[in-house]
């Protein structure tokens, strides 16, 4: 199975934990502009040879890229990304502040187009996260939170920050996917995110996780989030890759 990691706070430190790695993988850099994006490449790169190396943008005023962001902030931050050949990975989720939602709802269709258009002329080189809920699939689509093409698809499974209840209900809905191998199945966490306050998975939880996507049919997983990488995590992660 393949096995690649997310890193939304990116540094020295951080990145340093690709020394632990012994194993080919790709990484999710999260960055502001496409300059700092290439400043951390380079640092990955010195920890790991041969490292694939995809830019996940951080959008001025709403933090993901989303329906509610501004048009403009949109145009420029596409304009920017076809500027450079990396995988991509485009975080598409509600905005950072939720007064995003209310300050430009109007916004919605436009940005909805200029997504859609975006992912249609990148979609070979895009992975996007999304919610593993497939019965609210319209809902998320009409919101523009879910979109149609034959891009990776990146389910957040995040297991350590759902209850039992939940976790049944995803595991359920992930046996019923079809065309598995358009999937990367997101797992964590391991290291807190922007919220700062996400729960920890630990290496037993892990190893389960891994298990059941292995088992369900999938064949690539991102782990949230590198940072959190240590000798026990990689010595769960090293039996699955």
């Amino acid at each position: 199975m393949k096995i690649e990691f997310y890193e939304e706070f990116p540094n020295e430190k951080n990145l340093a934990k690709l020394k632990l790695i012994r194993f080919p993988t790709k990484i999710f850099i999260a960055a502001k502009s496409v300059s700092e994006f290439k400043k951390f490449e380079k640092i990955a790169k010195k920890y790991k040879k041969n490292l694939e190396v995809a830019y996940w943008p951080i959008i001025k005023n709403s933090y993901y890229v989303s329906p509610f962001s501004k048009p403009d902030d949109l145009k420029d931050l596409f304009k920017k990304l076809n500027s450079i050949k990396n995988p991509l990975l485009i975080d598409i989720e509600l905005p950072i502040p939720k007064i995003r939602i209310l300050s430009n709802f109007l916004k919605i269709s436009e940005n909805k187009k200029l997504i859609k258009e975006f992912i249609k002329t990148n979609k070979k080189r895009i992975t996007i996260p999304q919610q593993p809920f497939a019965i609210l699939s319209g809902i998320f689509k009409w919101f523009g939170l879910i979109y149609e093409g034959f891009y990776e698809k990146n389910p957040m499974y995040y297991s350590s920050m759902c209850n039992k209840k939940i976790n049944r209900i995803i595991r359920k809905a992930f046996m019923g996917y079809k065309n598995k191998k358009e999937y990367a199945i997101g797992l964590g966490t391991i290291a807190t995110g922007v919220l700062g306050n996400e729960p920890l998975l630990s290496p037993e939880n892990l190893k389960r996780d891994l298990k059941f996507v292995k088992n369900a049919g999938f064949r690539k997983v991102i782990i949230f989030r590198l940072g959190g990488l240590n000798k026990d995590y990689i010595g769960v992660i090293e039996s699955f890759s």
